[in-house]
Order: C-alpha cells, then structure tokens, then sequence
C-alpha cells in the first residue's frame, strides 16, 4: 500500500521548482480532536430524535456546523499557497546544509501556522501573516553532490485544531556537498612529489632539474653523476638534489594525483585549495571538463568547492 501511495503521488504531485497548491493537490482530513467532536455531536443527535429534544437538536447541529466552518477556514490556509524552491548552501560532507523555500500567497490574509515535516528535520514551524514568508530546512550532507529535499508533509490546523489540511510536496531545489579534505601526495612538475620532506610553505620550489637546492641521502637509482663527492670522501653517501623556480601561482591540476580513485582525486583537490587559501596565495584549478582562473580570496575557495561538488554532475 505504502509503494503505490509512494507512486501515486509521484504522478499527482510531481517534482518541481514551484508548486501552487489547489483542490487537486490538498487533502482534508479530522484530527482525533475533531474525530471525538464529530462522535459527540452524532450521538447528540440521537439522543435528540429519540427523546425529540430542541435543545439537543440544536446543540448537536451547532457542533456538525463548527466543524463544517472549521473544514473550509482550514482549508483556506493552503489554497492560492505558492512555495518555490529558492537557494540550498555549500557545504562540506558530513555537515548540515540548508534548502530556503519561499512560501507565498496573493491573497492578504492570517493563515496561521504551518508545519513542514518530515524525519530527516522532524517539525518545522512558520508562522505566515503575510503573503510572503521564507522557510530554511536542514539536510545532512551524506555525501558529494547535489543535496535534494526529500516529499515532505507541509499541513495547516489554522484556526480551531479540529481539522488538518495538508498536501505532500517534492520541491526542485538542492543544495551541494563538496568533498572531505584529505592530505595525498601530490606530483609536481618534474616527476617530483610534494611530500613530508619538502617545504610546504614555499611555493616558489618544485622536484626538478635546473638549480641546485640541497643534499639528501642517497636512493637507489639515484644517477651517480649526482653524488656530492666531497661528501663522499668523508664517507657520507648522498647526493645533490635540484629544484626548477615556479610562479607564486599555483594551479592544482587532476593529473597530479596519479593513481588515485576519483573521489579521492577530488578530497585531496579540496585540501590543497584550502591550505593554498589559508596561505592567502593565488592558485586556479583544472578538472576535466572544468578550468578555473587563478585568483585567491574566499570567492575563489568557494568557486573551487563548487567545482569540485559538482563534478560528475550535470
């Protein structure tokens, strides 16, 4: 029953950026409050054409027109209801993101409290006395990529509780998790690789051939034309390692991380743009299919998160 409800709304209320909501789309039912007030004003009734009672007669069928009142004022607070899916925000996986809908209305009038529910953010509450109102619902961000909200329950018991009019909504609108930061090795120009024995602060060196930078120890397969001699009289055995200058801007590059699964091409991607921003330096970012500008600044960390969120998605 639950999937061919599940598909039934599908085809009803489908996805989509705006919905309006009318008579096709709300659903009217009793709260238990007004369950029980409909069960008392029946037996009323029967009372009143057992004992042929005016004063039950008109007790029980004030009641049946409180709740029949309460059915249209009710219901009067989702018709004309517009809500549109507005922004989500950029977050990193494993926070909280945000969707901002916009609940909206042509006609002026006090429509009460709504409430959004589903189980990912429990209740949400907003009060709409005017005809526009704004809505922010948390999402976890599970993983990267696009964030959607899923069919959520927006209902209104607007003014008396005893009657709950409410509709299933599945709006077009996401937010976008980009990837966990993760430290990898990183292949630089040269064949080098920026690890934990190279100067991570300095930009301006990369693994190379052109300048003499320092002494290491020897690796096998070190040419021997690199031995430092001197050394090696003294019975030290290393050699000469050289470096190539580079420009203060960085670019970070797919291809510099051979090897590596794509998500974590992209997490390692994520974490030299942050370090590179924390250092207030300059750096663009090449992704298949996507080339960013160099530029710095909290405007080009949030250009390159977004790139990298979006990446594999069209």
């Amino acid at each position: 029953m639950r999937r061919r409800f599940s598909v039934w709304l599908e085809k009803r209320l489908p996805r989509q950026r705006s919905i309006t909501l009318d008579q096709a789309r709300i659903f009217i039912v009793p709260t238990w409050q007004g369950s029980i007030l409909l069960l008392v004003a029946l037996l009323i009734l029967l009372l009143a054409i057992n004992f042929d009672s005016a004063l039950n007669y008109a007790l029980g069928f004030w009641l049946i027109a409180m709740l029949w009142a309460s059915v249209h004022l009710t219901y009067r607070n989702l018709s004309g209801l517009c809500i549109t899916g507005q922004v989500g925000t950029l977050v990193e996986v494993g926070q909280m993101a945000e969707i901002t809908l916009s609940l909206s209305a042509k006609r002026h009038h006090n429509r009460g409290v709504f409430e959004l529910i589903h189980e990912q953010w429990g209740v949400v509450a907003v009060a709409m006395t005017g005809q526009t109102v704004t809505v922010r619902l948390p999402l976890l961000a599970e993983a990267r990529g696009p964030i959607m909200p899923p069919r959520f329950r927006i209902e209104s018991r607007f003014p008396f509780g005893l009657i709950v009019a409410w509709s299933n909504l599945k709006i077009d609108v996401q937010a976008w998790a980009y990837p966990k930061a993760q430290q990898f090795d990183r292949q630089l120009a040269g064949g080098g690789r920026e690890d934990e024995q190279d100067n991570r602060s300095d930009q301006f060196y990369r693994a190379g051939s052109e300048d003499f930078h320092s002494l290491r120890a020897y690796v096998a397969g070190d040419s021997i034309h690199r031995l430092h001699w001197s050394s090696f009289s003294r019975d030290q055995l290393v050699v000469k390692a050289f470096t190539d200058y580079q420009s203060a801007n960085e670019c970070l590059d797919w291809d510099q991380f051979p090897g590596l699964a794509d998500e974590s091409r992209l997490s390692a991607l994520a974490y030299f743009s942050q370090a590179l921003s924390e250092q207030n330096q300059a750096y663009g970012l090449r992704l298949p299919g996507l080339a960013l500008a160099v530029d710095q600044g909290p405007e080009q960390l949030v250009r390159v998160r977004r790139g990298l969120a979006e990446y594999g998605y069209d």
